[in-house]
Formats: structure tokens, sequence, C-alpha cells
């Protein structure tokens, strides 16, 4: 299983402290981060296996998530995690046009998030056990 993991390079200290709980919660899961959104892209344009990626997007600002909507149409058919910047209702519909697996706002302690993100790693490992 993989986490991809996009947080942009002038995220911090919150792209830090996200990224920093990521590692310390799924030392076992191989993770990569994107910083920059020429880079997400590329990655987005790679193939992808489905139940293999989880795609975790730290939209930090109002601007962040604007940029991040442009590639709303590579994001098709990928399982996404997202990370808003506020809860305002603007923002939360603008959230539901990515169709996330799950959302939550960056002012989070990312408990929720943990643990929504650890029940989808089980529930992966589960199907690969039975196969």
């Amino acid at each position: 299983m993989n986490l991809i993991l996009f947080v942009h390079q002038e995220s911090s200290p919150i792209g830090a402290n996200f990224k920093k709980r990521m590692e310390q919660n799924f030392k076992g899961l191989r993770i990569e981060i994107l910083q920059t959104i020429n880079t997400f892209k590329t990655r987005l344009k790679q193939i992808s296996i489905y139940d293999k990626e989880i795609f975790i997007l730290l939209a930090d600002s109002q601007n962040r998530l604007k940029e991040l909507s442009s590639l709303i149409d590579l994001l098709d058919g990928k399982r996404i995690i997202l990370i808003l910047p506020d809860d305002s209702d603007a923002t939360t519909s603008a959230a539901h046009h990515f169709y996330p697996r799950y959302f939550t706002y960056v002012n989070d302690t990312y408990n929720d998030l943990c643990a929504v993100l650890i029940k989808m790693t089980q529930q992966e490992k589960k199907k690969h056990h039975f196969r």
C-alpha cells in the first residue's frame, strides 16, 4: 500500500506537522510526498493501481484548493482523502467535487484521519490475504 501525500512546499508549519504525523503513524507503508502542483500533476498522469494507492491532499489555503481543483479530471478513479483549509460552506461544497473517501480540516488533530487510513489499509491487507 502506498500513501501519496500532496503537501505543498509552502505549507509549513501545517505541512510539516501533517507529514510528521503520517510518517509516525504509517511506518510500514510506502509514503510518497509531492511538494509542487507540477510534480503532483506528473504523478497523477502515471499509471495508478486503485487498490494500492491512497492520495491524501493537503489544501492549506483557498488558493491551494483551487489549484487542486484544476486537477480533478486526473484524480478521477483514485482513492482520495482531502484536508481542507476551513469549514465554510463554500469550501465543503468544493470538497465534494473531488469525491473524497474522507475529508477533514487543517486545524484538526488528524486522529480521525489516521483511524480512517488504518481501516482502509487493513481492509486492503485482508483482501490480499484471502486471494
